[in-house]
């Protein structure tokens, strides 16, 4: 087939964009390059549209002769959302409904990357895809990238529902490895590059907060498979497994790279102001995908090994 993938110059864009090629279609690329780059699409033959997916134009362009849609472009990280809080609304909003409305008319089948964001303040163990959303004040900036992600499922779902579009969703879960940046939030890449300096770990609160991470291939394996055997109009979780607390991320990553680095809290406040309110268990549960034959395949402390990996490599480039 030929893809679009709009935000295939970022993280989970670009492995994306990678195992498609590598399965024999042809991909065109979307990105406005805010924060993809062009480096991570070393695949060749692909064909890169710079553009916004809030411009329609550029969206017509790069959608010429698609058979399928990927949209995965977004305002990445929840402390870059706060600090671009109308690109972040508007490039949800706006992109994804070009994209509808053109993908319509053409009657082209695309599937939506919306987050584990959307549910808020999640008040139970695990979360399912029919459990209730529960969403922080309006005014408080901390909410802006889950409503925005919100908004966009729901014109994917009245899409699928009034106009029999044929539309996929899934939520992505705290996606880990090589080749994420650690400028926007990721926690991750963030330990890492510090832990690798020997410089303090910045732990928010009391680092009790437990975040449930997936490896970047079994994402793509997922989001491969909603696309192939997922339900129209049906939003899946995608994740892992394996549960942890924030504070024991940073001690495992310590451990991993022999680092002499501490771990340092930070309370919330200082970090980013009065008004963050953090989520304090995010855990997928994944039966929904699993009934479509998914498991994650590749363990948290494989992904953690895989990043240090890359990042050293990406160190030692620099300073040869």
């Amino acid at each position: 087939m030929h893809a679009l993938v709009t935000g295939g110059a970022g993280f989970i864009g670009s492995h994306l964009v990678r195992r498609l090629v590598g399965e024999g279609h042809t991909v065109t690329v979307l990105d406005d390059l805010s924060t993809g780059q062009l480096r991570r699409l070393s695949s060749p033959g692909v064909r890169v549209v710079q553009g916004d997916v809030r411009d329609r134009a550029a969206v017509r362009t790069a959608l010429q002769d698609a058979d399928a849609v990927f949209h995965l472009a977004a305002v990445v990280g929840v402390p870059h959302a706060m600090a671009r809080e109308w690109d972040s609304l508007t490039t949800n909003l706006l992109g994804t409904l070009n994209l509808l409305e053109l993908t319509h008319k053409t009657e082209t089948p695309i599937f939506i990357a919306s987050s584990s964001a959307i549910y808020g303040k999640i008040a139970k163990g695990v979360v399912s895809e029919e459990d209730d959303v529960v969403l922080g004040n309006t005014h408080n900036p901390s909410w802006t990238y889950s409503y925005a992600k919100l908004v966009e499922e729901l014109l994917a779902r009245v899409a699928a529902t009034d106009r029999r579009a044929k539309v996929k969703i899934g939520r992505f879960f705290n996606v880990i490895g090589p080749g994420q940046s650690d400028s926007y939030g990721m926690v991750v890449p963030r330990f890492i590059r510090k832990a690798l300096r020997d410089e303090p770990l910045p732990v928010y609160g009391d680092g009790r907060q437990t975040r449930t991470f997936v490896d970047v291939e079994d994402a793509v394996d997922a989001a491969l498979l909603v696309w192939e055997r997922g339900e129209w109009g049906c939003a899946y979780n995608i994740g892992g497994q394996q549960e942890i607390t924030i504070l024991d991320l940073a001690r495992k990553i310590i451990e991993m790279t022999n680092s002499k680095s501490e771990i340092q809290f930070i309370p919330y406040d200082v970090a980013f102001g009065p008004l963050f309110e953090e989520t304090s268990r995010r855990m997928p549960s994944i039966g929904r995908i699993m009934a479509l034959g998914y498991r994650p395949k590749r363990s948290l402390d494989e992904s953690l090994a895989a990043v240090i990996d890359d990042i050293r490599a990406e160190s030692e480039r620099r300073d040869p």
